[in-house]
């Protein structure tokens, strides 16, 4: 099972390299290229090519709340519907 922090916020968003993988890690947002890397200690992640609709929103909406632009999140997080009290048969 994955740590809460690691279902909220499993990126690291940084205005320079710092793991290495430059290239890789390279987001370009507006006049700004910050780097995004994946916290190595939130396991249950799976590696590989992002879909377009991650690349394009969920990730772009981990920047916008990293810098302040943005305070709720629609893509970066589980939806939620109120619960019946009973079930219903």
């Amino acid at each position: 099972m994955k740590p809460k922090a690691c279902k909220i916020w499993p990126f690291k968003i940084l205005d320079r390299p710092k793991f290495g993988y430059a290239n890789e890690a390279a987001y370009r947002y507006g006049e700004n290229c910050l780097f995004i890397y994946v916290d190595t200690m939130c396991n249950g992640l799976r590696y590989g090519v992002p879909t377009w609709e991650f690349a394009k929103g969920t990730l772009k909406e981990f920047v916008e709340i990293a810098a302040g632009f943005r305070a709720n999140q629609h893509k970066t997080t589980g939806g939620y519907r109120e619960l019946e009290p009973y079930a219903r048969f």
